[in-house]
């Protein structure tokens, strides 16, 4: 078995798609499949057993800068649309100079149609795999649409339209993508499920007082797709004594105005954090409601940490209702206080659902990710 790997993100960096890579290519070379890489950039300490090539030079500088512009410069800036042109024109150049005949699998985490095209012409047996690792808007409800987007429709972009055709099979992270993918046309038996994996050695639980100041935590972006506001006016409501809301990562400025009073309810701001995993353990209750995901990475490693969890079924968790924690409907400020209003007056719950979490965590490894994702290249391959 030969695969190619494509993907507009750094391999092997960490908190990059890159990083989900790894452990599939590490799996494929232990099982001596041949392999390629083509990638905007790379963690600069990997081995020799790589057969790696950067898309262009300085691809991962350039295309870190074009993300940058619409979160902190101008909202309306065409990114994604950008960044996925060069990554294509690039790649194609790439792809010319590669034999492959002598590949069985693409898979791409980038919707490339002209490169698709391309391969399909070079060798029509090649499975093209693409990786969804974030739902499509038509997963969200009307009143979820509006929050995000305001009456204006939102539809896919014209090149994941126009790639569809040449796509053979699609892996994602959860139920929830799965479902987007469908509501788009997409046969569901083209469709496998796999979700991702945490370091259940780097996220570990710690000992605690678990009827001290109850902590309550928050960690990915803080924008508006994750319901930030919303959990911040629930916490706001619940005005509870000898408590405090924890929140980790980058606030975005169209989230800052729900900030401005934070102190004055005990939310803490840390800003984004390298060392998440030395804190987050720490809290009690870890409280993700986000609007659109995939499958949030955040989650398994609060789980992994041993923290009940309360989100939406549109995190696409493996968070089951009532046993690792609570799933609320998105925009729903009720439930999300009546939730952690439990764990608050029943301190006990907190470690039997936290201990569940722990447990359940710890059968997603990236090991088992990696391994489940090279046994479906079996599957289609052979």
């Amino acid at each position: 078995m030969s695969v190619i790997y494509i993907l507009n993100s750094d391999y092997g960096v960490r908190n990059t798609i890159g990083a989900r890579t790894k452990p599939i290519v590490d799996e494929a070379i232990k099982r001596e499949y041949n392999h390629h890489i083509i990638c905007r950039g790379h963690y600069k300490k990997l081995n020799n057993n790589y057969n790696l090539k950067q898309v262009f030079p300085f691809s991962d500088k350039i295309m870190k800068v074009l993300t940058a512009i619409p979160i902190f410069i101008y909202k309306n800036f065409p990114a994604e649309d950008i960044k996925n042109y060069l990554f294509e024109y690039f790649t194609m150049k790439k792809i010319e100079n590669i034999n492959l005949e002598k590949y069985n699998i693409i898979h791409s985490w980038d919707f490339l149609p002209k490169l698709y095209r391309l391969i399909k012409e070079k060798n029509n047996k090649i499975k093209i795999v693409q990786d969804v690792p974030m739902a499509f808007p038509k997963a969200l409800n009307e009143r979820e649409r509006i929050y995000l987007w305001g009456k204006r429709d939102i539809e896919i972009s014209s090149y994941i339209k126009k790639s569809l055709q040449y796509i053979d099979y699609f892996v994602v992270p959860s139920e929830f993508v799965k479902k987007s993918l469908i509501n788009e046309g997409v046969d569901k038996d083209k469709i496998f499920v796999v979700p991702f994996g945490v370091d259940t050695v780097k996220f570990k639980p710690v000992e605690k007082d678990y009827f001290g100041t109850f902590k309550v935590a928050f960690s990915g972006n803080v924008n508006l797709r994750k319901g930030i506001p919303f959990l911040i006016r629930a916490w706001k409501e619940l005005r509870l004594e000898d408590a405090e809301l924890n929140i980790y990562g980058i606030v975005y400025p169209e989230v800052k105005k729900y900030l401005t009073d934070g102190e004055k309810y005990n939310i803490k701001v840390h800003g984004f954090l390298r060392n998440i995993d030395r804190v987050l353990p720490k809290n009690h209750v870890y409280v993700f409601p986000s609007l659109l995901e995939g499958s949030a990475k955040s989650i398994y490693e609060a789980m992994a940490c041993g923290l009940p969890v309360i989100t939406t079924e549109n995190s696409g968790s493996i968070v089951e209702n009532g046993k690792e924690g609570f799933i609320i409907p998105t925009l729903d400020v009720k439930s999300m206080k009546e939730k952690i209003l439990f764990f608050y007056e029943n301190k006990e719950e907190i470690k039997k659902f936290g201990k569940r979490a722990r447990k359940k965590s710890e059968r997603y490894t990236w090991e088992r990710y990696g391994g489940d994702i090279v046994n479906m290249y079996d599957f289609i391959g052979g």
